[in-house]
């Protein structure tokens, strides 16, 4: 079995880190952190994200000086709490429109760390930023057997909705930074098994794909300076179904900005 094969099927067989503050037990698999289905030393590594590649991830245990983690972007942006309400902008279905115009270009482009991503606040936990180190880790080498390019920043970030009993959300990305092959990033990403639809990228350009996964949505998009995964689960269907590629673009164009 190759490493992309053996990181789709590892990742597919674990709970959702997310699902400890959602609902209930999500239906299978949910994030793409959980794409790792294994242990990083002592810390289960499961994805609940919406994985998006910025070039250059960094070690499990040590990112890189460039790498603006969960850590980092709650330091920079003020403390942010699991608890936080979710505002009425996170229960519709327009929950990721952002106030003004999307910046449009060809690049290249830097990824950035929202202090609330679709209405949704920040979930940093340790274990979360563990498991999504470990996930960028797995695939920098899955872009290394792939040529996809060499990364040089990586961002990884959590953010889903509190308790609440009929309702949960979740959007969870890693993303890298760096140079590559945005056709070859795209199928590197994407996870086996599944059928993934090419989708209309936005005003960022590159390549966008997206696919529905069991439980959750995935969407990858890829430029010749970022590559990104999202994972999104929405209980209410608002944010997936016939709306994903628009609210791939939406959640783009809150994650990606002119380097």
């Amino acid at each position: 079995m190759t490493l992309r094969g053996f990181a789709g099927h590892t990742r597919l067989g674990i709970p959702l880190m997310a699902h400890d503050g959602g609902p209930g037990a999500p239906p299978g698999r949910s994030h793409p952190w959980t794409r790792l289905g294994i242990a990083a030393g002592s810390v289960l590594v499961v994805v609940a994200v919406v994985s998006c590649s910025s070039a250059g991830r960094p070690g499990p245990s040590h990112p890189s000086s460039g790498t603006p983690s969960p850590s980092a972007a709650k330091t920079s942006a003020g403390p942010a709490s699991t608890n936080a309400p979710v505002t009425g902008s996170a229960l519709g279905p327009s929950a990721c429109v952002t106030t003004g115009s999307a910046a449009a270009g060809s690049g290249p482009w830097k990824l950035i760390s929202p202090r609330t991503l679709c209405g949704l606040p920040l979930f940093d936990s340790a274990q979360y930023v563990q498991s999504g180190q470990s996930l960028a880790s797995m695939d920098k080498m899955l872009f290394s057997l792939n040529d996809v390019g060499p990364v040089t920043a990586t961002v990884t970030l959590t953010y889903q909705s509190p308790k609440t009993p009929n309702f949960y959300r979740s959007v969870a990305f890693v993303g890298f930074q760096g140079t590559f092959r945005p056709a070859a990033a795209i199928n590197a990403m994407e996870l086996p098994s599944y059928t993934y639809t090419n989708e209309p990228p936005g005003p960022h350009g590159g390549m966008l794909a997206c696919g529905r996964t069991q439980g959750a949505w995935d969407c990858v998009w890829a430029t010749p300076s970022t590559v990104c995964e999202i994972e999104i689960l929405d209980t209410t269907g608002e944010l997936t179904g016939a709306n994903i590629a628009v609210n791939a673009v939406r959640i783009r164009d809150a994650l990606e900005a002119p380097a």
